[in-house]
């Protein structure tokens, strides 16, 4: 799990070499640090800066790194409400009751199902090639 975090450390490290100035700056130094300094320095990064970001084969967590980075330091405060909606209606959406039975009473069983964890991915994804086609 750590090694995993360290290799989407190293992928947001690579990612970060290819953004606008403008948009490097925004970030905080002990972020970029962060980033840095706890990188897997062995794992090899395969990033081909004239691919578009979803053609790269990204770990899940380097895109969930990159959304935040994405709301925390980049976005207009009317794009950081949308996708905080979005965020959350999915979180809302991601559990479903299910009852094993048709009719609903106290001695029903409930239990609750996760799924449509692809469409906050999307989602998330979506954003990140819109922020990156601003360029």
């Amino acid at each position: 799990m750590e090694n995993e975090l360290s290799q989407a450390y190293s992928e947001v490290y690579e990612i970060l070499k290819y953004i606008p100035m403008s948009y490097l700056n925004k970030i905080p130094k002990d972020v970029l640090n962060i980033f840095k300094n706890k990188r897997d320095k062995n794992y090899k990064v395969k990033i081909n800066p004239n691919l578009p970001l979803e053609n790269q084969k990204l770990k899940r967590k380097t895109l969930i790194l990159l959304s935040v980075l994405n709301l925390d330091y980049w976005c207009e405060p009317d794009e950081r409400e949308e996708i905080l909606n979005i965020y959350w209606k999915n979180e809302k959406e991601s559990y479903v009751v299910v009852n094993d039975d048709e009719d609903i009473d106290s001695s029903s069983n409930t239990g609750l199902m996760v799924y449509r964890e692809e469409s906050f991915i999307e989602r998330i994804w979506n954003k990140l090639k819109n922020f990156f086609r601003r360029d």
